[in-house]
């Protein structure tokens, strides 16, 4: 096959903020190898890769739901209600695991399917559906913990905790899950339709796409992942903890934002969130190694969410 400069001019130039959210990615690695030698050490990066798995779920759930023009506020309620029932179900028996499981994963996509029929048939806002289900669900949570306790299997704790060939476990659903949802998004007709429907929800019905089919997938899909998210954090802290995801619908959008994802819809994809992703936790991983108060980890996460914001309008001014 010939080489095509125009062709490639153009890849470059409709990628460039990937390239460039990697290579901020890249030199904030190495500043923070210089500012603590402990940070490139096999410890420091499993704990990375082990802290950013449940942060990959859920934002790539945010990302699909920004893509279509919408907003999930109800991230953190599902991963505390997923958390939540595999800790008071899950048992050390395989069939308690396969319950618990089942139940998470079940209600992660209620959830999703009440979000999604609220804003397509209810015709309300997303911010003000999702506002009420994450209040609704995280009073669910409470309710069915309401102290953290519980216990998780230790089968699955370990699993989750081990490696495969010498690669860590949550090394490798990352970049399983990371291939699938890139697949998705960019290889099929459901993808196509999100991306048309972000970007023109009027013509993307002329063209006949099931628009509303598409936006109820969409957050099911956001709802499973936050499960997963929940699912997983129970394997880390062996417990449930009802309010373990307050923080977390607000890491989901920064991260999304970050990754290059607008918040108007139709641009932006999961590559670019995995640099956020990654970009939030080496910061957060920094501030601790150096001993910085938890506080100002989101004091740094709310600057990062403002200077994304604005330098996304700043572009969409100019073009």
């Amino acid at each position: 096959m010939a080489f095509n400069l125009k062709n490639h001019r153009k890849f470059f130039l409709r990628e460039s903020p990937v390239f460039l959210i990697y290579g901020f990615l890249i030199v904030l690695a190495i500043v923070s190898g210089f500012m603590n030698h402990f940070f490139f050490t096999a410890g420091n990066l499993t704990n990375l890769v082990t802290t950013g798995l449940p942060y990959i779920f859920f934002s790539f759930g945010q990302t699909l739901v920004l893509l279509i023009g919408g907003i999930d506020l109800s991230v953190g309620s599902v991963v505390s209600v997923s958390n939540v029932i595999c800790a008071t179900l899950m048992d050390q028996t395989p069939g308690g695991f396969f319950a618990a499981f089942a139940v998470a994963i079940a209600a992660g996509i209620a959830i999703g399917a009440i979000n999604g029929f609220l804003v397509t048939k209810g015709r309300i806002q997303p911010i003000i559906v999702t506002l009420a289900t994450q209040t609704a669900f995280q009073g669910v949570a409470l309710a069915i913990l309401p102290a953290p306790g519980g216990t998780t299997n230790f089968g699955f704790a370990a699993m989750m905790s081990g490696s495969l060939a010498g690669i860590p476990v949550p090394l490798l659903i990352m970049v399983v899950v990371t291939a699938l949802m890139w697949f998705l998004l960019n290889k099929t007709r459901f993808g196509t339709s999100v991306y048309a429907i972000g970007g023109n929800e009027d013509a993307a019905y002329s063209t006949g796409i099931m628009v509303e089919r598409k936006k109820v997938a969409v957050y099911m899909i956001s709802g499973l992942l936050s499960a997963l998210a929940g699912i997983y954090l129970s394997s880390q802290m062996y417990s449930g903890a009802p309010t373990l995801g307050v923080n977390f619908t607000m890491i989901s959008i920064t991260t999304a934002v970050v990754g290059g994802t607008a918040l108007s819809g139709g641009k932006g994809g999961i590559i670019g969130t995995v640099a956020g992703v990654f970009i939030i936790i080496i910061i957060n991983n920094l501030l601790n190694l150096i001993n910085v108060s938890s506080f100002y980890q989101y004091v740094m996460q709310g600057v990062i969410l403002i200077l994304a914001i604005a330098i996304g309008s700043i572009k969409a001014r100019r073009r």
